[in-house]
């Protein structure tokens, strides 16, 4: 058995066939040389052949100012540009940094920012104001061709980038895993994202899942995306001589499909059931498993989940090695903090966070509870005051009706609690038509800061 320190600094195995985006990179070039690769959406084009070569000419160049191991920021837009330099920051030994804000300079201290030439001054200035020291920075579309670099091999364990802002260490096991199980769910030939390559879904999409299945990816501008819709459609007709077909929009990640999404587990948990080598739990609060239909804790394990938190060896155990109790085979787990369902046949719903509880309840069902407890009462929010187990009810009166003697609603919602939840609230508090900030966060940064308060409950 593994242990907890084994298990966030490599200990665990990389999965069948693991490799690297970059080896497969080499042989995808070597296959398949003049096919396309890489476009921007009314741009060039380059080949898997290009592609390579371009990567190989990055990681020469940083192989000259930097040592494996060390972390390379990346501050290109989302292009192609971007993935060149992430690729060829892994074809270099080092470990990528796709989304590097303030915090991650400090944090992770990389020893080299790549950039584009146009943007270099720019990149300096920005730099110029951080508080740590100096960066070297590194145009990668003007670095010189380099067809005799070697690429000094690394292991599917070692970190391939930092996923900030929790600065979560993926390893390249992970991010192959990821891609493969993709694969299995996306059968399309080819990728058309406007999801940036530094975001992590976006990253699965333009770079790890084109590199691992050889599907060619294209670059859509998500600012004309957002600003004209019919540039999406025009983006998928581009790649596809046939009819539209829109009864495939149903295997369309995001648009019937729920897909779930965690940095810790590189970036797809579940697509429509358990992807390939995902194994998915729901535990009570002491790490025992619960029957299906049941809400509780959603734990992961699996090839595509992470290695750890960066620098954070405590909270990367606590977090990544939790045990399930009673099961006779030990794994490690890694702990969410979703609440979830697994329902006999399979199928997961996440259905919010752990720290939303509310006194160990979800607060969606003490809010249906509360709002059914008197005809008055059009909506309500709970959340937590004071301590996880200080439950508090704000309710609102619905416009028209008349007030119902003082007290009533209070004492009918407490009773519905108490008989429905055994749940005796902290506070309730009854409140005019349109009184409830209409969000939960909205409503413990502004309901509570004010009303509660006065009864030292923050």
């Amino acid at each position: 058995m593994l242990t907890s320190s084994e298990r966030v600094f490599g200990g665990r195995a990389a999965g069948a066939g693991a490799t690297t985006l970059s080896t497969l990179l080499t042989a995808r070039a070597a296959a398949a040389a003049g096919e396309p690769a890489l476009s921007r959406l009314g741009g060039d084009t380059l080949t898997w052949g290009e592609l390579d070569r371009r990567v190989t000419a990055v990681a020469a160049a940083l192989r000259q100012v930097t040592a494996p191991g060390q972390r390379a920021a990346i501050l290109i837009a989302p292009s192609p540009e971007h993935v060149v330099a992430f690729l060829g920051a892994i074809r270099a030994g080092l470990v990528a940094i796709p989304r590097p804000g303030r915090a991650a300079f400090a944090d992770a201290e990389p020893s080299i920012v790549l950039a584009t030439a146009d943007t270099v001054p720019a990149t300096r200035r920005f730099l110029a104001g951080l508080e740590t020291c100096g960066h070297r920075v590194l145009a990668v579309d003007i670095v010189d061709a380099a067809p005799d670099f070697t690429e000094d091999p690394v292991a599917a364990e070692d970190v391939a980038f930092l996923q900030y802002p929790g600065g979560v260490m993926v390893t390249h096991a992970n991010v192959v895993a990821n891609a493969r199980q993709a694969a299995t769910v996306l059968p399309e030939r080819t990728v058309v994202s406007w999801l940036p390559p530094d975001d992590p879904l976006g990253l699965l999409l333009t770079i790890a899942l084109p590199v691992t299945t050889g599907r060619p990816a294209v670059l859509v501008d998500r600012q004309r995306v957002l600003a004209d819709g019919l540039h999406w459609p025009d983006a998928a007709t581009l790649v596809s001589d046939a009819d539209p077909d829109l009864a495939r929009l149903r295997d369309a990640v995001g648009a019937s499909r729920v897909c779930h999404v965690l940095a810790e587990a590189t970036a797809l948990v579940a697509v429509a059931g358990e992807p390939a080598g995902q194994l998915v739990a729901i535990v009570d609060a002491d790490g025992r498993r619960l029957p299906a239909g049941t809400a509780g804790e959603l734990w992961v394990s699996g090839p595509n989940v992470a290695r750890g938190y960066w620098n954070r060896p405590e909270e990367s155990a606590r977090v990544f090695c939790a045990l399930i109790t009673g099961d006779d085979e030990p794994r490690w787990w890694l702990r969410t903090g979703d609440i979830g369902v697994l329902a006999a046949s399979g199928e997961l719903t996440v259905t919010g966070r752990c720290e939303d509880l509310v006194a160990g309840h979800r607060p969606t069902d003490l809010e249906a509870t509360a709002t059914g407890a008197h005809p008055a009462v059009c909506r309500s929010i709970a959340f937590a005051a004071g301590d996880p187990a200080g439950a508090v009810l704000g309710v609102e009166l619905a416009t028209g009706v008349v007030p119902p003697p003082r007290g009533e609603v209070e004492r009918a919602v407490r009773a519905a609690l108490a008989a429905g939840h055994g749940l005796a609230p902290r506070r309730v508090v009854v409140l005019p038509p349109g009184g409830l900030p209409p969000t939960r966060g909205l409503c413990r940064d502004r309901f509570a800061a004010g009303l509660l308060a006065e009864d030292g409950l923050r």
